[in-house]
């Protein structure tokens, strides 16, 4: 029997309401921390969020928006049969807060939460994603200005639930 239950931006209500040890699967692209366009989505979930992105504190920001996304990976494995798999599609992203350009990578900061939780991480998949950015930064040498190197991949974590 298949059955269909979402997990809409990381909320892990929707999920509250799945008995415990009865599903095997997980597929989920969660909304990425420090990715523009899901800053409402985290705010929505955290109004501290906002305000820490508009004083430039990119870093407390990043945490808290996992911090939200670490309720669902706690759900998660309470919902996972023993055996259960988890699939999650996550990016890392690079982002200019407070005049600094960093990367905020989330791919590691999930895994060190799900092996926390008990988790055990299985080999992750690189989807490689490739861009025609004219502005990518392209082998080695004389660096073209306005150059910059691009993230082209996300990760697919597979992690799963006891042995």
């Amino acid at each position: 029997m298949i059955t269909n239950h979402w997990l809409i931006h990381g909320d892990a209500r929707d999920l509250v309401q799945i008995e415990s040890e009865t599903i095997d699967l997980v597929v989920t692209s969660p909304p990425y921390p420090m990715i523009q366009m899901w800053d409402d989505a985290f705010n929505a979930m955290n109004p501290e969020i906002g305000l820490t992105l508009s004083e430039g504190d990119g870093q407390k920001a990043f945490e808290l928006m996992h911090c939200e996304l670490d309720r669902a990976w706690h759900e998660v494995y309470r919902v996972l049969k023993l055996g259960g798999i988890v699939c999650i599609n996550i990016g890392d992203a690079t982002r200019k807060v407070g005049g600094d350009f960093q990367l905020f990578p989330n791919h590691s900061r999930i895994l060190e939460i799900t092996t926390e939780i008990g988790f055990q991480t299985l080999p992750w998949i690189i989807w490689r994603k490739p861009t025609n950015s004219p502005t990518k930064f392209m082998g080695s040498g004389m660096i073209p200005p306005g150059a910059y190197v691009t993230l082209e991949h996300e990760f697919i974590l597979i992690l799963r639930k006891g042995s």
